[in-house]
């Protein structure tokens, strides 16, 4: 079906969600805080939206941190041209050239930066809402902000365009709305 193999791999499902949303993490190996540094984080930040406007990808909300991320996101199309899993290719350059960019910096070819990614097709307006929250939260949640609304203006995430485009009131009313739940996530 849609050009997979019939090859079963745990680690990379199949990925035929035609038009719905994402919720994606990955972190890195070991947790290691390879985005330390405003220089790395920005260079995610370029690869991302470089890479997403790509493979199509619609970014819906995302967010930065040390040794992590997360990314909600929509597929119109869920294959390419060439009958590859466009969420794969995605994750794939992403990963490929982020690691490339970072060994580089340290001068370490052949290092592993990322473990594994999670995703999860988002079910409903709920379950949109809960990721979303849980995205805007997440740089309080690790420590990166004072509070949620520090959080709100985090850099290294689309917060500051959602806080712009709803205002503190909108935020913190989705979150009276559909408070965040633990997403199982193994940060």
């Amino acid at each position: 079906m849609f050009g997979y193999s019939n090859k079963t791999n745990n680690h990379r499902p199949h990925h035929i969600y035609d038009g719905y949303g994402y919720f994606l993490t990955a972190r890195t190996y070991n947790k290691i805080h390879y985005f330390d540094t405003n220089e790395r984080k920005n260079i995610f930040v370029q690869k991302l939206k470089k890479l997403s406007e790509k493979y199509e990808v619609g970014l819906f909300s995302w967010v930065l941190l040390e040794n992590h991320y997360h990314i909600m996101f929509y597929i119109k199309d869920p294959i390419l041209d060439n009958r590859k899993c466009r969420l794969s290719e995605f994750v794939r350059s992403l990963h490929s050239q982020m690691t490339s960019n970072l060994n580089k910096i340290d001068n370490s070819p052949k290092r592993q930066i990322w473990y594994q990614y999670f995703d999860y097709c988002i079910r409903n307006k709920a379950d949109f809402w809960k990721h979303f929250n849980y995205i805007i939260k997440n740089p309080f949640k690790h420590g990166l902000t004072k509070n949620l609304e520090e959080a709100f203006h985090y850099k290294y995430s689309s917060n500051p365009t959602w806080l712009k485009r709803f205002g503190i009131e909108g935020l913190n009313e989705s979150f009276i709305k559909y408070p965040v739940e633990e997403v199982f996530v193994d940060e």
